[in-house]
Formats: structure tokens, sequence, C-alpha cells
């Protein structure tokens, strides 16, 4: 077994090659998998083609992938991800993110787990994105192929906005680009599953108010992930994301949805 350091060291020269963001919701329980004492190390790559029906048609090729390393109590997750894409007649670099959480496990069912991210998505007209903030997670219920986990907390957020994703027949007289600074609660509450030795099923949903205003700016999402494991290393993956917000910074669509479909490398 490679000593703890050596696995830091590897964990971070495998991630470091990219560093850019993705969507206003990062739906986290995707990159936590059910608890394995009999590993340290465990990560998943998933290139895969997308398209969508927006404010013109838009493909794109991306690759998401998130490494775990656990040593003793303490698990350290690092997820990040990139878009190339095709906007109508225009190439640009869509969108990506960077995630980073620490997962304290001295508790055998209640965990602390801080938490930093780094996103933007061009399409919709999200700049950029900075948040950071800090989750209980309660595992309520964790068996050899079967787990549930909740967790709530708060964060700090800035997003910085532009009209590139708002359809020409709603744009302002004026376009400057909005910038707004908030906390946010954070809740969820996820459902992981491997059906024998062929599936595995994850499904997760988040909620997100504004302390100033709870009831009327909030936002929720949800996902819903099935891979069908071709070999131990090699699977199959259909992926199903929502993102609503009940009060948009701009005038875009306030629900959101992604289906992806890709290979998943997983070791």
């Amino acid at each position: 077994m490679i000593k703890p350091i050596r696995a830091i060291i590897f964990f971070l020269l495998v991630t470091i090659h990219v560093n850019r963001s993705f969507s206003q919701v990062l739906h986290t329980e995707n990159f936590n998998v059910l608890l394995d004492t009999s590993k340290f190390l465990k990560g998943n790559f998933t290139p895969n083609f997308r398209f969508r029906n927006m404010k013109e048609d838009f493909l794109e090729i991306t690759n998401t992938s998130d490494i775990s390393v656990r040593i003793k109590n303490h698990a350290f997750t690092l997820a990040n991800k990139v878009e190339y894409s095709v906007f109508g007649k225009e190439q640009i670099l869509s969108g990506g993110f960077l995630y980073l959480e620490y997962v304290n496990l001295q508790r055998k069912n209640i965990g602390i787990e801080p938490f930093l991210q780094v996103n933007w998505r061009e399409a919709r007209g999200l700049e950029r994105k900075y948040a950071g903030g800090i989750n209980f997670r309660w595992q309520a219920l964790v068996k050899e192929n079967i787990g549930i986990f909740i967790g709530a907390g708060s964060f700090y957020e800035f997003e910085r906005w532009n009209y590139s994703g708002v359809p020409d027949v709603l744009l302002p007289t004026i376009t400057t680009p909005i910038e707004i600074c908030r906390f946010r609660g954070n809740s969820y509450i996820s459902y992981k599953q491997k059906i024998g030795d062929l599936f595995d099923l994850d499904i997760s949903v988040y909620y997100q108010p504004t302390f100033s205003d709870p009831v009327a700016n909030y936002r929720m999402a949800s996902s819903s992930e099935l891979t069908y494991n071709l070999t131990k290393y090699l699977g199959l993956r259909l992926l199903y994301q929502n993102i609503y917000d009940s009060r948009t910074i701009v005038p875009i669509d306030e629900l959101f949805h992604d289906v992806t479909f890709g290979i998943t490398l997983t070791f």
C-alpha cells in the first residue's frame, strides 16, 4: 500500500491539470461513494457528449473527474469538470468547476464537511462563482450495498452574471454584469445503492434557501444517476440533473434540465 504522504501527492498531481468550473448548484453527492474501509484511494472519470436546446443549439464534449482519499478518520475529495462547447456557430469553453471537500469521520454516524467551490457557466451567463461553507453529514443508513445520507449547513457565495444566456426579446436596455454576495442555507438527502454486480443507483435532492427570504428566494435541485457496470473499472452512466431557481439574477429560465450519457472509468 502506498504511504499516506505519497497518496496525497498522487491525488494532487492527477487532479491539478483542470481548474475551471460549472453551475449554480453543484450536485456534490455524485462525488461521494459508499464508505469502503478497504480502500484509501478511489476515483471516477466520466467523459461524455451532450446536446441541449437553449438560446441556440448547444453541443459539447465534457469530462468530469473526482478522486477521494481516506486516511484513517479523515476523507478528502477533489472534483472537477471541463466543458468544450459549440454554441450556435461559435466555439467556446462554456463551463467547469473545481470542488474541494474534507470530511471528519471521528464519530461513527456524523461527519463535519467544510467545502470550497469555484465554478462558471458561460452558456447561462454565470461568469464566475465562488462559494465556501460547512455541512453536518449524518449517515442515516449504511449497509454493504445501501447508503442514505442527510446533510445540513450553510455557505457564503459570490456570483457575477452577464446577459449572454438571455433571449434577445428579454434583454434589458442596460446589460451591465450583476454581482451579488449572500449567505444561503444548504440541505440535502441522498440515496445510494449497488444493485447486484451490474448496476449502481444514486439519487439526491438539494434545497438552498437564502436567509433573508427563505420562502420566496431559494434553489432546489435533484440528481438521478444509473450506472451499468460493464467491468469492475468501466461502466455506462445515464445521469439526469435539474436546478430550479425561484428568483434568477438575470431573465433566464427558472428550471434548467441536464441529461448526460457517458462512459465512466472507476478505480
